[in-house]
């Protein structure tokens, strides 16, 4: 399947960040946010799902237009992430572009 191309859209953040599940601290490493932003967002959410999704907004501000498909297919099959799954769903085509 190919690579999509630009940057996720919020509600596809969003739609990642409930199935990511207790990895979203490592992908937020993985993706190169700093270690103090991943201690504030911890601090000031509850859920899981909210701490997930705060951090994959963050980075997409950070990074602007450098936060593309690749950049999180690349996060999502990290070695501390493991998620090859999620990279697939939500960083490829599905069927036709």
């Amino acid at each position: 399947m190919p690579l999509r191309e630009g940057v996720p859209s919020d509600p596809e953040l969003l739609s990642l960040s409930s199935e990511l599940g207790a990895k979203w601290k490592n992908l937020a490493r993985a993706l190169g946010i700093p270690e103090a932003h991943i201690e504030v967002v911890e601090e000031e959410s509850r859920k899981v799902v909210e701490k997930s999704y705060q951090l994959l907004l963050l980075w997409k501000q950070a990074n602007g237009v450098g936060a593309t498909f690749g950049a999180l297919e690349a996060g999502l099959c990290h070695s501390v992430v493991l998620r090859r799954d999620l990279a697939e769903k939500y960083c490829h085509y599905q069927g036709v572009p």
